[in-house]
């Protein structure tokens, strides 16, 4: 985790993984500091596991239907699956 402190006295969080230096927050950083949740939110799931790209439910490769209902009605992603831009 890196914090950014910007000359305004404003401070924003970046995630990067410890392995390979991936910044997991590329595309937006975390106001606060991040929860736990919200970092494994960032990870990839496990193989034969999905998780929606918008709020970060799991499910397992058995759930698929599951998991294309979710994301059909999930608040945070498109139509097409992909996540919404966050609102300020």
């Amino acid at each position: 985790m890196t914090e950014l402190v910007w000359s305004d006295a404003g401070t924003s969080f970046e995630v990067h993984r410890v392995d390979t230096g991936t910044d997991l927050t590329e595309a937006e950083c975390f106001d606060d500091m991040p929860t736990d949740d919200q970092i494994a939110a960032l990870l990839a799931p496990p193989v034969g596991w999905f998780a929606c790209p918008g709020c970060g439910a799991v499910f397992s490769d058995t759930e698929g239907d599951m998991y294309i209902d979710h994301v059909r009605d999930c608040n945070q992603v498109d139509g097409a699956g992909f996540p919404l831009p966050t609102q300020p």
